[in-house]
């Protein structure tokens, strides 16, 4: 039912005067490019509630796997597990994707981006993505990866000075940090990561 109301929604987001919500990265309009993100949460709570349990981070609650619409802002599938479950569980992210591509009206030619952070990469959820695209649907992904001592690039790879100091935005833009906002380092790491044997997209 979700699905049918979603559908009619999206027809008139295309109809109205500004059309349907494309996103932009970095200045650009991904006009044409429906996004979708995955991701899990921790949802804390003070008492043994049905599922809960202890979480990584060390606190008790819900660790649900959801996804969303980053055009219209939709959670579109949420799956719910108990505090303990693994952060890049395979099985769980499939299933999260199925039940998401299932509400997505789109159209008979379509474009699709698929977001996931570093819990994603994984053989058996890159090969899932890959087998997404169609004669009619492309599909494009983009994903992060565990920075463990064994996978993570020597630091002569990237020096200390090489970060550019940024602040993210809601918006899809940086801005300079201040006092109050967190900060982080940008550096450019394409080719110094292994890839052997992983999907050709990654390469």
């Amino acid at each position: 039912m979700r699905a049918v109301i979603r559908r009619g929604v999206w027809m008139r987001l295309r109809l109205r005067p500004g059309g349907f919500s494309w996103i932009s990265v970095c200045g650009r309009i991904l006009r044409g490019w429906y996004v979708l993100d995955l991701d899990a949460t921790l949802v804390t709570c003070t008492s043994r509630k049905e599922g809960a349990a202890g979480t990584f981070r060390g606190s008790f609650g819900h660790h649900p796997l959801g996804a969303w619409v980053a055009n219209t802002a939709e959670c579109v599938a949420l799956l719910l597990r108990p505090g303990n479950a693994a952060a890049n569980d395979v099985a769980d992210h499939k299933s999260v994707l199925r039940l998401a591509l299932a509400q997505l009206p789109l159209p008979a030619w379509s474009k699709l981006l698929v977001r996931i952070d570093g819990a994603a990469f994984s053989h058996g959820l890159l090969e899932r993505l890959q087998q997404l695209s169609t004669r009619r649907r492309w599909v494009r992904w983009v994903t992060g990866w565990a920075s463990t001592p064994p996978t993570r690039p020597p630091s002569r790879c990237c020096p200390r000075a090489c970060g550019t100091p940024r602040c993210g935005r809601t918006d899809s833009r940086t801005r300079s940090p201040t006092k109050t906002a967190r900060r982080y380092q940008v550096a450019e790491l394409t080719g110094v990561r292994e890839l052997t044997g992983w999907p050709m997209s990654l390469a």
